[in-house]
């Protein structure tokens, strides 16, 4: 049998336990606060799962950082998926954290040591610093990087993504697409890219000033659903989720935040706006709101057939403003006036931003960012 136990703001209010191919949740705390997930209520009865719970396993890495780790272990322990996040647990930060005597002490950098690299290898020597640090989801290369500011000496945590020759210039791509997000009035949280454009940095915003944590739980995860079905779903079922769990305080900004989010995602054509890269941040059961915007990126400058992520309206297209704005009213219960304003909001944002990219266009000489940036130019003016 293996265990786990599991902590809520460093409190211990339950474990885990993997046992005869089953994993077994189960509460020693009676404090209703004590939720480890919003479709997890304190209770008597064990959770019992024939796969990870989504809450946990939303703990685990995908894609680069995973075959990183599995490098590093799988000859040590077992790489399944409670074996990771056994492997994971000393170093997870967050609302949930995992009892353990083994600690990871990395030395922190400084924010201009990822603006101002002055090494050609910063991304790997990050990745062999951060990794188990790192309980980030997707494929893209990134890690969870401790950043001090030099002037406080106050420590936040920063994801920094990299990418490889089949996504180029990815960096510069997400940047563009969060200016655009950002221009539209909807909460995303710090970010930057770095001098030589290799790197895209965006501050954790899961944690208040003081250094504690709020909770987080992704759409996959407030769904029941395991990170394979990521692309299983539809964003009328995620405007739902949102109705059904944000706080009534929040509900309406949420709903117009995640229609102006989908306009933009359409706008931009990004193909993998999935279930895992929408969520909800709460501090308690009474003050729960969509998660500020994270992840998007235009993908038909890669893929350039490419196909939203998950259904809308009954289909897999790239629809246009009418449909949009259907979808605005119908599954975010706004009127006609607030979704033509929150989409005219959008509209505005993304000609600021490709007015910004065509200047850019004039005196760049890097061809792979000229291709990337004409890419996005063309994608861009379809929807304006």
């Amino acid at each position: 049998m293996d265990k786990l136990d599991v902590q809520i703001d460093n409190n211990l209010i339950g474990d885990i336990i993997f046992e005869d191919g089953e994993y077994i949740f189960r509460y020693t705390s009676d404090n209703k606060k004590d939720f480890i997930s919003l479709i997890m209520p304190v209770r008597s009865k064990n959770y019992i799962h024939n796969k990870l719970h989504p809450i946990f396993e939303m703990h685990l890495p995908e894609g680069y950082l995973l075959s990183i780790i599995k490098k590093h272990f799988s000859k040590i322990v077992k790489t399944d998926d409670f074996g990771l996040l056994k492997v994971m647990a000393p170093s997870i930060k967050g609302r949930i954290t995992y009892k353990s005597t083994q600690k990871f002490n990395n030395k922190p950098l400084y924010l201009d040591d990822l603006l101002h690299p002055t090494s050609e290898k910063l991304f790997d020597n990050l990745v062999s610093r951060f990794a188990l640090s790192s309980a980030l989801s997707g494929v893209q290369p990134k890690v969870l990087a401790t950043v001090q500011n030099k002037a406080t000496l106050k420590l936040d945590d920063y994801i920094v993504k990299s990418w490889g020759e089949d996504y180029k210039e990815l960096a510069l791509n997400e940047y563009y697409c969060m200016k655009i997000v950002k221009g539209s009035n909807i909460p995303v949280s710090e970010f930057f890219i770095s001098d030589d454009e290799k790197l895209f940095i965006m501050k954790r915003f899961d944690v208040h000033e003081d250094g504690s944590y709020l909770g987080f739980e992704d759409m996959c995860v407030l769904m029941g659903k395991q990170r394979d079905d990521k692309y299983e779903g539809t964003y009328e079922k995620i405007a739902k989720t949102i109705k059904t769990f944000v706080s009534n305080k929040h509900k309406k900004d949420s709903l117009i935040n995640f229609f102006k989010l989908i306009v933009i995602n359409f706008l931009v054509k990004n193909g993998d706006a999935h279930l895992k890269n929408f969520g909800l941040l709460y501090d308690d059961i009474d003050n729960i709101k969509l998660a500020p915007a994270y992840d998007v990126v235009s993908t038909t400058v890669y893929i350039k057939d490419d196909i939203p992520a998950l259904y809308l309206l009954g289909s897999k297209k790239w629809w246009d403003k009418e449909f949009l704005l259907k979808f605005g009213m119908q599954s975010c219960d706004l009127t006609n006036k607030e979704v033509n304003s929150c989409f005219k909001e959008c509209q505005i944002s993304l000609e600021n931003v490709l007015g910004e990219i065509k200047q850019r266009i004039q005196i760049e000489k890097d061809i792979d960012k000229l291709e990337v940036l004409n890419k996005l130019v063309e994608s861009f003016k379809y929807n304006i």
